[in-house]
């Protein structure tokens, strides 16, 4: 090893323990670090939560009042059941039908009063009065009273409900057998598959699978631009610090600004990931032992938790690399745009200009998640493989299985290969940037500083 690669590397390595010492000692970074700790946490066991402030209620009641109807079902077990059913009702373990024996969402009773029951609605014991009468072709007719509206949750899961009941009903006066009943409502054997023989597997071919993986990529694409962003602003924040307190003139008599640059960013970004990784394991034990905690708290035997549908090793690898590689990238350039300005307050404003474009991946990438964008749409595709917006597209496409390894691996040796000309980009705007005082960071500043004037 030369001499002078020898000294480049341990200036680099001095300057970066000296950014990591020093920040991670900070009360700041202590306090940010343990609320964001207690935040995932916090999300991580929400539904525990949940259900520990829920465990002594006993649902919404909503009264029946069935009059001279005269159904063919019992008609308050049977709107309590497809009400706390999963697919009608809060969707979660929790409700009537679960082993862990929580209350239902709703709590529904029978009453022969119209008046009191409409007046229980007013004064907040009920929620809502349902009664039943019938058409003159004999249906069963409905009417709601509540003060919610049509578009409110419980009017949407009743109306719905309710629907299934006079179905059941009709079928029951046509003289159609409750064995058959529940065949002819049986749903159909659907599978979705791509029109290109050539295509993918990988895509999601059930609603289950769809809403899985859109969750894994969304929530990565979230973790992903927050983390660009927030230790992206650490180092430009850092480099105007230091070029505020004039402490900058000092160093460079020992460094150069390109070791300067490598050291600050690879410093923060050590930080950064100790960080990262402190708040992240306490929320990943929290998610895989959310069954075991619900058990001490509840009682009964402790649900099996394991990692989400749509997670693989493979996804969780590519988000790490993407991770590494697009915090490097935006890094570089936040340092070097931050060493243009002589103030604090001007931080924001000059590297607006990244962080724009950084949210427009990230929109991109959380809309063809959605399906508001197609995934395999020439936009998506060709942003994917742009190293600005690749970490997060190419998340995206993998999570639905529009990308291939192959698309990967070129986008990631795109961005491998594109560090080095930010790194230059940013060492130019550096090595002049960081003597510029009094001066705006406008877009002339700019020019001169990449001309190293």
């Amino acid at each position: 090893m030369s001499p002078t690669l020898r000294n480049t590397l341990r200036n680099v390595a001095a300057v970066a323990r000296r950014e990591f010492v020093f920040r991670g000692r900070t009360r700041t970074f202590r306090i940010t670090t343990a609320l964001l700790v207690f935040v995932g946490l916090a999300l991580a066991l929400s539904p525990v939560i949940i259900r520990f402030f829920d465990r002594g209620s006993t649902g919404d009641r909503i009264e029946v009042v069935v009059g001279t109807s005269a159904p063919s079902m019992n008609v308050p077990l049977t709107l309590g059941a497809l009400l706390n059913a999963p697919a009608l009702g809060s969707g979660s373990s929790g409700g009537s039908g679960s082993s862990g024996g929580t209350s239902p969402d709703y709590r529904v009773e029978s009453s022969d009063d119209l008046a009191t029951a409409r007046k229980h609605v007013v004064e907040g014991s009920s929620i809502a009065v349902l009664a039943l009468d019938r058409t003159s072709s004999g249906d069963l007719a409905f009417v709601l009273y509540s003060k919610d509206g049509p578009i409110a949750r419980s009017s949407l899961v009743i109306q719905q409900a309710v629907s299934a009941i006079a179905i059941q009903d009709r079928l029951t006066r046509l003289g159609v057998p409750l064995v058959d009943q529940a065949t002819i409502f049986a749903p159909a054997s659907f599978e979705l598959r791509q029109a290109d023989p050539n295509a993918s597997s990988d895509r999601p071919a059930t609603t289950e699978a769809f809403v899985g993986t859109f969750a894994v990529g969304f929530a990565l694409s979230i973790l992903l631009f927050m983390a660009i962003i927030l230790y992206g602003q650490w180092v430009a924040f850092s480099v105007a610090e230091e070029k505020n307190s004039r402490v900058m003139e000092v160093v460079l008599a020992a460094a150069t600004p390109f070791q300067l640059l490598a050291g600050k960013v690879i410093g923060v970004g050590g930080l950064a990931l100790v960080q990262y990784v402190i708040v992240l394991i306490p929320a990943v034990l929290g998610i895989l032992l959310q069954g075991q905690i619900a058990s001490i708290l509840f009682g009964g035997g402790a649900a099996a938790v394991g990692l989400p549908g749509g997670i693989s090793i493979g996804m969780l690898a590519v988000f790490g690399v993407m991770f590494v590689l697009g915090f490097a990238l935006y890094s570089v350039l936040y340092a070097g745009a931050a060493s243009l300005v002589s103030r604090q307050e001007d931080v924001n404003q000059i590297v607006a200009p990244l962080t724009l474009i950084s949210v427009g991946g990230y929109l991109v990438a959380t809309y063809s998640s959605t399906g508001l964008i197609p995934i395999d749409s020439p936009l998506v595709v060709i942003m994917s493989f742009i190293p600005f917006f690749s970490p997060y597209l190419m998340l995206a496409r993998l999570g639905q299985g529009a990308a291939t390894p192959l698309d990967v691996g070129i986008a990631v040796l795109l961005l491998i290969a594109f560090i080095p000309i930010a790194l230059w980009v940013a060492a130019r705007l550096y090595r002049s940037g960081v003597l510029m005082y009094g001066q705006r960071p406008t877009p002339r500043t700019l020019f001169r500083a990449l001309r190293g004037q």
